[in-house]
């Protein structure tokens, strides 16, 4: 593992403004490529599409910014890619299990034609560009760089994740629960990132299972599902808490979590 950098000095401004122009430019013309030339595509060639015109160019535009302002050595430990993936997924693995359990008793599992790429398209490839994208670029940069505090950077990343799963369902209702679910995700995802040393595995780790358990299982269409599901997912943030907490004591005691006193609301770990 690289040891931790001495980040270059930025002013906050400049990575707010650059960090946000980046984030709201490509999160603009989100999927805007795919629709120009792969809109007609179909079965696995449409999956190749979409992580070719939509989500390499958030981890490019990611990467590159960090390697701007921080300099290139230093780029995978600004985008929270300095360790080794196992890690994050064998953490992921231990907190996740009672969900895997619970979707295991109570739904069926899916069709397996067609599972792999569904596996792909609605679990690995958001599991991890989403974290890039919405974790590392949006709320990373501006809570480890920029100095804003935790909650108005989690904040914003979660309305904006949770609003960019509205198209889920046209009812007012369920689409309302769409989003609280998503958003509370988001605002979890980036805890998580934020307490395990800004490790994006570990977060891309709860993602990707988490989505997986719900394509291999046939739980439900939109990320809403049904009360059993939910409280499974309430379970699992439970004990990711229980784990963080441990993982801060091992290294200290509870003084050792990042997101304490007024970093809460301002002045992050620049």
């Amino acid at each position: 593992m690289q040891e931790r950098p001495d980040f270059p000095k930025r002013p906050a401004w400049l990575v707010t403004m650059l960090a946000l122009l980046v984030f709201f430019v490509l999160d603009h013309f989100d999927g805007a490529l795919f629709k120009r030339f792969a809109a007609d595509t179909e079965g696995w060639t449409r999956t190749a599409a979409w992580f070719t015109l939509r989500y390499l160019p958030w981890l490019f535009a990611t990467l590159g910014l960090a390697a701007l302002l921080f300099g290139v050595k230093n780029t995978a430990y600004a985008v929270g890619l300095h360790r080794i993936p196992l890690r994050g997924v064998l953490i992921a693995a231990v907190g996740t299990a009672p969900m895997l359990a619970a979707l295991a008793f109570t739904s069926s599992v899916a069709p397996l034609d067609g599972m792999g790429r569904s596996v792909v398209q609605g679990a690995l490839l958001p599991g991890f560009f989403e974290e890039i994208f919405y974790r590392s670029l949006l709320f990373g940069f501006l809570f480890r760089f920029a100095g804003w505090g935790f909650l108005p950077a989690a904040l914003l990343g979660a309305v904006i994740f949770g609003g960019a799963h509205l198209y889920q369902s046209g009812e007012p209702a369920a689409a309302a629960a769409i989003f609280a679910i998503t958003a509370t995700g988001a605002g979890w995802f980036a805890w998580l990132y934020a307490e395990w040393d800004f490790d994006i595995w570990v977060p891309a780790g709860f993602h990707i299972l988490m989505n997986g358990y719900w394509e291999v299982f046939a739980v439900s269409d939109s990320a809403l599902g049904p009360m059993s599901a939910n409280i499974s997912r309430l379970v699992v943030i439970i004990l990711s808490v229980v784990m963080t907490l441990l993982y801060a004591k091992r290294r200290g005691g509870l003084c050792k979590l990042m997101v304490t006193g007024r970093a809460w609301f301002w002045g992050g770990p620049r």
